[in-house]
Parts: C-alpha cells; structure tokens; sequence
C-alpha cells in the first residue's frame, strides 16, 4: 500500500541556491532509487517535504533526514496511506517564487477538481509555502 509523509523542518542555516541544487539533486537520487516520488521546498530557512511511496521506503528516507543535522525542529504535517501519487509524473527543476509557470504546475497537482481527501489536505499545508516569496525553491521528483 501506498504511503506518504510531509514534513516541515528548520535549517539551520540559510542556504545559498548552488547548496539548494546539490540538496535537491541528492534527493532526487535517493528517491529514485527507493522508488518514492514527492516534493522538497525550501523557503527562507524552511524545508517543506512530502514523501510517496512503499510505507518501507518512505520510513527509510525519513529516517535518514531526520539524523541530518542541517535542519532540526521536524515536525510531521501528514503520515497516512494514499490511494494514489500526486507527484508521480510530475518532473521539474528548480522553482522559485518568481517562476509563475512552475507555481502555478505545482499548484496544478493538488486543485483537480474531482481532488482526493490526500490532495485536499495537502493542498491547506502547502497554501502557506506556495505564495511567491522572493526565495521559494523546490523540487519535484
């Protein structure tokens, strides 16, 4: 069964966008790898990430970023089966805040009309994260 996890923590420090594009390029990878599709946003010092995936794959992925001491205070938005990937196809570089065709592609994902109870929620966590602020980035793999 399908599972997904959303996460927001702060960074220790602010990140500089060449840092960003090593981070996001890294979890890119090892979300591949486990075969676990989300999204990772980082806002003025805070990462905003969803998970989707095998309940195995997604803990271990979790796991690991919460030993990582770049980031502390995670806190766990949202921790249940899904019947379906929101993020599945969904393949984008880089976004920032300014980028209106990207935002508006994220923002696409998760107002489908006929929109799951998965999507509806998570669509009230990332309303806050998705207003253009002038150093959104984030990734979608």
């Amino acid at each position: 069964m399908l599972h997904t996890k959303c996460y927001i923590s702060n960074s220790v420090n602010l990140w500089q966008n060449h840092k960003l594009e090593a981070l996001f390029s890294f979890s890119k990878t090892q979300n591949v790898f486990r075969n676990v599709t989300g999204l990772l946003l980082y806002n003025e010092g805070t990462f905003l990430q969803v998970l989707e995936g095998e309940i195995d794959d997604v803990e271990t992925i979790l796991s690991k970023i919460k030993k990582d001491d770049r980031h502390n205070q995670i806190t766990i938005m949202m921790d249940q089966e899904i019947s379906h990937r929101l993020f599945e196809s969904y393949q984008s570089g880089m976004v920032f805040s300014d980028d209106e065709k990207e935002l508006k592609k994220l923002k696409s994902r998760i107002q489908l009309p006929n929109a799951s109870n998965y999507a509806k929620s998570l669509r009230a966590i990332l309303h806050s994260f998705t207003i253009p602020q002038h150093s959104l980035s984030g990734y979608m793999v």
